[in-house]
């Protein structure tokens, strides 16, 4: 039988295919405007970038051939996520979405392909919580594979990557705080350049770099708690810096970034958290320091890491050229392979092992790094350091030793900062009670004080200042169980009036006058004082009450414990006052130097500026003259007040308050064979006010004070004095 013809359908069928065709055109060309319309056109913008708090997008032009395409030129993108902001740029892209999943709220990229990519991933204080919409099933965001011939930059955190390499991540993330997976990711780059905060670590090297994190949700873990989860694996092969410990004083890690001389070379595996055996790290290197005499010096280092099926081993070598020149030996071992934000300090508590060392000159930032939660106490510059450590399970073991020589050290103690050049010696001893116990015994052969608002301004210099600090328990919880003892005997007050910040303006307020002082107190693991004994000698000390002024030699000798765990309310167990060679001034030259012995009871002190002081005192005086002079002149009152003055050495007791801006003595009452004298008074700004009643046999007058105005009472004196209110609650 003859063939079928295909024209005869062709001929039925023509007019409905060219419609099918004509069709088709006008809708491709239809996507083709209305794509490309929307994405150059603001409205196409705003529509994407309906939550700019969150996630935004800008492109210089973008383009559509077919659904589902997308090609870019100029691209940046970022978000914030609960803590962490985002940004990725790159001049030109290609890439694919799927559209079917759109239906099932699924945002489906294919293979996006970018040209010289940059990456920033950092940290932000502000958390941007993710919200619910009740009734509606969450968005998912799926890249399958976002990849780069050209990864120019990265930053993640405190870590940045630079150079010419290739990447790929994959990411799928479900919305209003569903789970997120980080698939199989990859970045290589040959000419790297990798810096950790300031410290470049490697220098146009070999990075090759995988990284995979399973579905979690953010209850789950969070932050650093990732770590837990992730499975990463980097290979590092390149030049390395040198530590320089000649140039810096104020690193941490006194790493130099000039002269990549050394070399690192490491293959680490992070499986869940753990790093895995066969991980290893060599890193070669040169040290450079410093002779007693200033002579350059350099050191050849060597770092080994390796892992086993139970530890971490690390070896650490610099030879010494020639005899007394720095030199280093550690061989360490962390029985512990985790690396978990649950506690950064397991490491550390599971490390054993040796460290022997002599160096001169070592800077010394790194102690803060170890003594950071002893905030108040700090090492800076450099030190010659000879140590001998012996470590197990984090502790150190009896006989280790670490010694310091001329190191700057300061201690801010009660708002006061002492300074000075410290010899230090810490050493491991076996307690039969407390078991292992840390000692580091500080000595500043000279030293000054100065208040921390004013640091330049010296109100004690002196000699032999010695800190001693003690705990029990492992090195990473030294600050934990510390208890200090500070003790310093017979420094210089240059000028007594620096210490006017502690008393009430111009109710009391020292003049001039220098002297001594001598401390020696308890402190906590705060900085604070629990209790101690301070003492104060001054000649020539000049002091104002309010309007009168008193000279003449002070020593006052005190002892305090704090009445509370915690701040800096105390109990003054005892104060005793010495006055001697007293002149009150307009009292005339003719008056022997007056003398009191003065002892405070149950008394209270609240440390703060001004000092706040309240208690009841016991005074021994020889007369009674300087009391009356506080209200008024000899000649203001009677003749025979002169018997009062001359009938020798009384004994006096009265309440004290001094607070804000006044002193008040209340209840006061002095007396001997031959007199009876009551007094209350107040210097409240510099103005006194207060009352007095004085009685010698059946002679007696009283005084009222008000604003510096005297009125005297002479009929009905005493009770005039009674019928007085008490300056003081009892």
């Amino acid at each position: 039988m003859p063939a079928t013809s295909p024209d005869p359908w062709w001929r039925v069928h023509r007019s409905g295919l060219r419609r099918a065709a004509l069709v088709a055109c006008v809708l491709y060309l239809l996507y083709l405007v209305a794509a490309n319309v929307f994405l150059n056109s603001t409205f196409g913008a705003d529509i994407i970038n309906r939550k700019p708090e969150r996630f935004h997008a800008r492109w210089d032009w973008a383009m559509s051939l077919y659904p589902g395409h997308i090609h870019a030129r100029g691209i940046v993108m970022g978000g914030h996520a609960r803590t962490n902001v985002w940004t990725v740029a790159s001049p030109r892209a290609n890439g694919r979405i799927r559209i079917l999943p759109l239906l099932g709220r699924q945002v489906t990229f294919g293979r996006i392909r970018a040209q010289n990519v940059s990456v920033h991933v950092a940290r932000t204080p502000h958390d941007l919580p993710s919200t619910v919409r009740p009734g509606k099933s969450p968005w998912t965001i799926r890249f399958a594979a976002i990849t780069t011939p050209s990864l120019l930059r990265l930053d993640f955190y405190d870590a940045r990557v630079t150079g010419h390499g290739e990447a790929r991540f994959a990411f799928e993330k479900t919305l209003q705080g569903g789970a997120m997976e980080v698939g199989p990711s990859t970045l290589k780059m040959p000419d790297a350049t990798l810096q950790i905060s300031d410290v470049t670590v490697l220098r146009e090297g070999m990075l090759d770099f995988e990284i995979a994190i399973p579905a979690h949700i953010r209850e789950q873990a969070q932050g650093e708690e990732k770590l837990v989860l992730l499975d990463a694996r980097m290979r590092v092969d390149g030049p390395a810096p040198g530590i320089d410990l000649v140039a810096r004083n104020d690193d941490a890690l006194p790493i130099g970034t000039a002269g990549f001389v050394g070399h690192l070379r490491a293959d680490l595996t992070l499986e869940r958290g753990v790093l895995m055996p066969g991980s290893q790290l060599d890193w070669s290197a040169p040290v450079y320091s410093s002779a007693a005499d200033g002579t350059p010096l350099r050191h050849p280092l060597g770092v080994a890491l390796r892992t086993s099926s139970d530890a971490i081993l690390v070896a650490a070598r610099v030879t010494a050229p020639a005899s007394g020149t720095p030199w280093l030996r550690a061989d360490l071992r962390v029985a512990d392979r985790r690396i978990g934000p649950d506690d950064w300090l397991r490491p550390v508590r599971a490390l054993g092992g040796t460290v022997e060392t002599q160096w001169p000159a070592v800077p010394l930032r790194w102690i803060d790094v170890i003594l950071r939660d002893i905030d108040w106490l700090a090492f800076d510059g450099r030190a010659d350091l000879d140590a001998d450590v012996r470590l197990h399970d984090g502790q150190l073991q009896p006989g280790s030793r670490i010694d310091l020589d001329d190191a700057a050290l300061t201690a801010r103690v009660l708002d006061n900062r002492f300074s000075g050049n410290a010899h230090a010696r810490m050493r491991m001893r076996d307690d039969a009670q407390a078991g292992q116990r840390t000692t580091i015994g500080i000595v500043l052969d000279r030293f000054t004080l100065a208040p921390e608002s004013a640091p330049d301004r010296i109100d004690l210099r002196g000699r032999d200042l010695r800190l001693d600090l003690s705990s029990t328990g492992a090195l990473a919880e030294f600050h934990e169980r510390l208890d200090a003892r500070l003790r310093f005997d017979d420094a210089q007050v240059p000028d007594l009036r620096s210490y006017n910040r502690y008393l009430p303006g111009d109710s009391a307020r020292l003049v001039g006058g220098s002297g001594h002082a001598s401390g020696d107190i308890r402190l906590d693991n705060g900085g604070e004082m629990i209790g101690g004994r301070m003492r104060v000698r001054g000649q020539d000390v000049r002091v104002a009450l309010g309007p009168s002024q008193l000279s003449g030699n002070v020593d006052l000798d005190s002892r305090l414990s704090r009445m509370q765990r915690v701040g800096r309310r105390y109990r003054i167990d005892t104060m005793a006052l010495r006055l001697d060679g007293v002149r009150l001034d307009g009292s005339g030259g003719d008056d022997a130097p007056w003398w009191a012995r003065l002892a405070l009871e149950n008394g209270t002190l609240d440390w703060r500026e001004p000092f706040e002081v309240s208690g009841r005192g016991r005074v021994d005086m020889r007369d009674v003259s300087v009391l009356l002079g506080l209200f008024a002149e000899r000649s203001v009152f009677p003749r025979w007040i002169g018997n009062l003055i001359d009938s020798g050495e009384a004994h006096a007791t009265g309440d004290l308050r001094l607070r804000g801006n006044e002193l008040v003595f209340d209840r006061v009452q002095a007396s001997n064979d031959r007199i009876d004298m009551q007094a209350r008074l107040r210097i409240a700004d510099g103005t006194p006010d207060g009352d007095l009643y004085a009685r010698w046999g059946v002679l007696g007058m009283g005084v009222e004070l008000q604003g510096g105005d005297r009125k005297l009472h002479i009929a009905g004196a005493r009770d005039w004095y009674e019928s007085r209110p008490p300056l003081l609650p009892e």
